[in-house]
């Protein structure tokens, strides 16, 4: 499972920051004054089948593996594939869909390091999409080390994009996702079912013949996802 971890782009300023902290603090306080009118979950954001092709790469679904059964809650819906045009032209994509219980959506950097991944750095990129609409994504880099099939040590890098998806509304950021949930509960009644869509690919110059560098990674990502959007997006 491709998941990370990275500080997101906030503002630092202590103001600021308490400022937020405030605001979701009533928010609270305003939802359980709130509380004797029910809020149902709301209709998710994304259509939970991801497209046969990609950037003209067929893709393979990949299975959830126990360890991601055995952590999230049995209502957590998920699908992954793998869209491959040759050995260096492949791109990772999956969605987890929230259920009743919200711990199933997290900051997707959680996990990255758990799994050895050295988390190098990270900002918001706007992504043009195959619609014309803009998108908003977390871009982040993670390196771990590697042994080659000739015994040599090298260091493997990847890229990932994710955002959040809700109804009617995304964003890359997750302080901003739990600000949302809470406004749009206590104004307009509405329980997002959140999402997170997660789109990776491996920097493989210098790994294999013909690898692509960080940039060329970066151009296979951004037109993965300007296609991909529109398509798993109900409201992109």
């Amino acid at each position: 499972m491709n998941n990370f971890s990275l500080v997101e782009t906030v503002p630092r300023i202590p103001f600021a920051r308490g400022s937020l902290l405030l605001v979701m603090a009533v928010g609270t306080i305003l939802l359980c004054l709130h509380g004797a009118k029910s809020i149902g979950m709301s209709e998710s954001g994304v259509i939970m089948q991801l497209p046969q092709m990609l950037q003209a790469m067929p893709g393979k679904p990949v299975d959830i593996s126990p360890s991601e059964q055995a952590i999230l809650p049995g209502d957590t819906e998920m699908v992954k594939m793998l869209y491959q045009g040759s050995v260096v032209d492949n791109v990772s994509v999956q969605i987890v869909l929230a259920g009743g219980e919200k711990r199933s959506i997290h900051r997707p950097e959680i996990c990255l390091p758990a799994q050895g991944w050295r988390l190098e750095g990270g900002h918001v990129k706007t992504v043009r999409l195959s619609n014309g609409h803009d998108l908003q994504v977390m871009r982040l880099l993670a390196t771990r080390p590697i042994t080659l099939n000739n015994g040599a040590e090298a260091v493997l890098e990847n890229v990932f994009y994710y955002w959040f998806v809700g109804s009617h509304a995304t964003t890359p950021y997750h302080l901003q996702r739990i600000l949302m949930t809470n406004l749009d509960m206590v104004f307009h009644n509405i329980n997002h079912r959140w999402a997170y869509v997660v789109v990776s690919a491996p920097v493989l110059k210098g790994l294999m013949p013909d690898g692509r560098d960080l940039e060329q990674t970066d151009e296979m990502l951004s037109r993965s996802v300007s296609e991909l959007a529109p398509e798993i997006m109900k409201n992109p």
